[in-house]
Parts: structure tokens; C-alpha cells; sequence
């Protein structure tokens, strides 16, 4: 089931896997998985949703509360957007996911 599907637990986090590289060129990303070797594109919105999942485990609301600050968005576009994005960095195995705080990460 894809995330957009559900409502995320409030304590879910996620962060960036250790098996993804990522660099910005221009105002775009790019993402390149390790073990894999699938690389990703993506826009300036969704390089800024990987800067912050490098930097933090974060939660999608506050998540979504960045992007719609740093894009001047409402906060339920910028929800649906975030969800849309982790749904495809789930499948790409690109993301951790931490149910609560102090538990071991589980990948994609």
C-alpha cells in the first residue's frame, strides 16, 4: 500500500538511505542509487524534500509544513506532494523509514 493511500502514523520519520547519493545541478537533483545504479532526476522542489531527508529523519507533516514555507504553498497541496514524492522514493528504495524515536531504521 503506497503512502498516499493511507494516513502515515504521526511518529513515522524518514530519512534518506545511505545507498543514495544525491547533487544538485542547476535547479534540478540528481540521484543515484548505489546499489542499483538507477538514477533519478528530479525538480527543485523535490531537491529540496532530499535535502531534507539527508540532514533529518523527518515526519511528512513536517515535511510538508517545509515545502510549503520555503514555496509559498498551501499546505495541502504541499502534503499531496510530499506523499506523491516518498511514494516514489519508497520504490526506489532511496528512503529509511523510523516508526518512532530510537528504533532501527527499515529500508524502502
Amino acid at each position: 500500500m503506497k503512502m498516499s493511500e493511507t494516513n502515515p502514523n504521526s511518529e513515522e520519520r524518514f530519512r534518506l538511505s545511505d545507498r543514495v547519493l544525491y547533487r544538485a545541478v542547476d535547479d534540478e537533483g540528481v540521484l543515484v542509487h548505489l546499489e542499483n545504479g538507477r538514477v533519478m532526476v528530479v525538480n527543485e522542489v523535490a531537491l529540496y524534500i532530499v535535502r531534507e531527508l539527508d540532514r533529518q529523519a523527518i515526519t511528512v507533516s513536517e515535511l510538508a509544513e517545509s515545502v510549503s514555507c520555503a514555496f509559498e504553498v498551501d499546505a495541502p497541496r504541499a502534503r499531496v506532494d510530499v506523499l506523491l514524492f516518498l511514494d516514489q522514493l519508497r520504490e526506489e528504495q532511496a528512503i529509511d523509514t523510523l516508526a518512532s524515536a530510537g528504533e532501527e531504521p527499515t529500508a524502502g
